[in-house]
């Protein structure tokens, strides 16, 4: 192993809380080795807080500052970043949140997160040219097509109202006395429309046939699928997402 791929490695072991073997590389001064390597391992946890802070806003208010440092410092030094892009870091959070034992009777909370990282990646998702209607052929073609869905789409499924938790918490958001918390199963469709990330509440018969279409279904095959589904309307759900640019051209 050459030298700098040996520090390398152990500076990396360092920014994860293991300083020993960094510590022996590093020359002294009049601030000695242990002290330096943790200048950069604060700096470094405070980029990362700074950068989940910055990615779940919401979280973080509805837990409190010091609660969400807490789990926030928990999931780095559980699962540092794998990628030089911080814009990447947090796609598990919400899987991180779901396992503590304790949220404070926030039972919403990674439901929220997710919500919040779906939008998120929304944001940042690859582009891609979007299906017009003219690209459609008759009827019998088009039913035919395996259409791709734009890059930044993303479906969520959750018993709790997590757009109306999220929107109450928006700057100069209208005052809600009471949210309903036990509407039933939420389905929401999360997309980049143009250049800001948005989202629309979906049918069971909208979400089943995104799902098939995502799959790699046929588009015929999968509003057969969804018109199982009841009040599902295929062709007011299909204008509208043609029109909502949730297609990616073939």
């Amino acid at each position: 192993m050459s030298a700098l791929l040996e520090h390398q490695q152990a500076f990396a072991a360092a920014l994860a809380g293991e300083i020993s073997t960094l510590a022996g590389m590093v020359i002294g001064d009049t601030i000695p080795a242990e002290r330096r390597i943790q200048l950069h391992l604060d700096q470094a946890q405070t980029g990362l807080l700074e950068t989940l802070a910055t990615t779940f806003p919401v979280t973080r208010a509805l837990v409190g500052e010091a609660f969400f440092a807490q789990m926030a410092r928990d999931f780095i030094a559980a699962e540092p970043p794998r990628s030089p892009v911080l814009a990447e870091y947090g796609g598990s959070f919400p899987t991180h949140l779901a396992a503590q034992p304790d949220l404070g009777g926030h039972h919403y909370l990674p439901d929220i997160a997710a919500f919040e990282w779906a939008l998120h990646f929304a944001g940042w998702a690859e582009d891609a040219e979007l299906l017009q209607p003219a690209d459609l052929p008759d009827p019998e073609e088009t039913a035919r097509l395996v259409l791709p869905l734009h890059p930044s789409v993303q479906r969520l499924s959750t018993p709790f109202p997590v757009d109306e938790i999220w929107q109450v918490h928006q700057p100069d958001a209208p005052a809600i006395q009471r949210i309903e918390m036990s509407g039933g199963t939420e389905r929401l469709l999360v997309w980049r429309r143009g250049l800001e990330p948005c989202w629309r509440r979906l049918d069971a018969g909208e979400d089943r046939l995104l799902a098939e279409i995502g799959s790699g279904v046929a588009l015929g095959a999968a509003a057969m699928a969804a018109g199982g589904e009841a009040g599902f309307d295929f062709a007011a759900s299909f204008s509208w997402m043609l029109d909502g640019g949730v297609f990616a051209r073939p």
